[in-house]
């Protein structure tokens, strides 16, 4: 069957493109461009196939998801190479384990609430409804997770050791989300590098390519 993913750029369907790039599963990319991408949020087609017209949504044959976090899980689950899905997330039921659900979930549990208020506030919503004390609580916030995943890293490659895993996904579309509101300098050295080191990623270059 077809995977076809609805890909908006900078949303979090870019997690799902990066993903499926990743473990080198087939799919088609319906790439909404970014300056239609909220029309067709809205359209009747579109929320045929998700009623809250967020991205992303996925069609995998007849069945359909739209939760970013889960799709991945779902991904690694039904298409990955065994319980590690090919080593994007170790041995279910050790303690690496535990610490790859941790950022996994961290990357949208964890920071994303902080990540959505300061979008609002600083740059989605028209200018007369922020509000500049919600901005700038949020992005201490933002700061405090950035911190902690920088304590996280300390001098590994990647969030969980020394392999990448899809917990580097979930977080590293965060780290993106700042990177392009220009909000990324002035945090922790270590996580400034590990950004870098993702976004070197044939993957994420692909990924990144196809929506320019």
């Amino acid at each position: 069957m077809t995977i076809t993913l609805y890909h908006a750029p900078y949303s979090r369907s870019f997690r799902i493109a990066w993903l499926l790039e990743e473990m080198g599963l087939e799919h088609e990319l319906k790439l909404v461009p970014q300056a239609t991408f909220r029309q067709f949020a809205r359209s009747e087609e579109y929320r045929k196939i998700s009623p809250t017209g967020k991205y992303p949504a996925i069609q995998d044959g007849d069945f359909t998801m739209v939760e970013s976090t889960a799709i991945m899980e779902y991904l690694m689950s039904r298409y990955g190479d065994g319980s590690t899905a090919g080593g994007l997330k170790p041995e279910p039921g050790t303690h690496d384990y535990g610490r790859y659900l941790q950022w996994f979930e961290y990357g949208e549990a964890g920071m994303g609430p902080y990540m959505n208020m300061l979008l609002a506030h600083a740059l989605i919503l028209p200018e007369k409804h922020r509000n500049p004390a919600i901005a700038e609580w949020a992005q201490k916030e933002v700061y405090t997770c950035v911190d902690f995943i920088g304590d996280g890293l300390g001098d590994k490659p990647f969030i969980c050791g020394e392999t990448f895993t899809a917990a580097d996904i979930s977080i590293g579309y965060m780290l993106l989300l700042l990177k392009v509101m220009g909000r990324l300098d002035g945090t922790p050295e270590n996580v400034q590098a590990y950004f870098d080191r993702l976004r070197g990623r044939e993957a994420w270059k692909t990924v990144s390519a196809k929506a320019a």
